[in-house]
């Protein structure tokens, strides 16, 4: 894997990981500036957003590990970059 690639999945495990976090830190009613950056509700899921997104989040970051681990992308990897669209949709749906 080159190293533009290594960084892409780097940020994507960042970025999953925090989200996994603010999620479970949303779901217990915890309320902050670091958490609440980027969030709106849904009209499409309401409530059930918090809990929708927590089992894609854990692929993710396992996922993204065992990529790292292994150094090369194969199908794992290409199914995580694939979902990166079905994020963005999902988050512009409203």
């Amino acid at each position: 894997m080159d190293k533009i690639l290594r960084f892409v999945f780097i940020g994507l495990l960042l970025f999953f990981s925090y989200h996994f976090v603010r999620d479970v830190l949303q779901i217990f009613g915890v309320q902050n500036y670091f958490i609440d950056i980027w969030h709106r509700e849904h009209v499409w899921c309401k409530s059930y957003c918090r809990y929708v997104t927590l089992a894609p989040e854990i692929f993710n970051i396992v996922a993204i590990g065992v990529i790292l681990k292994r150094s090369r992308v194969g199908i794992l990897g290409v199914i995580v970059l694939l979902l990166i669209p079905v994020w963005l949709l999902m988050w512009f749906v409203n």
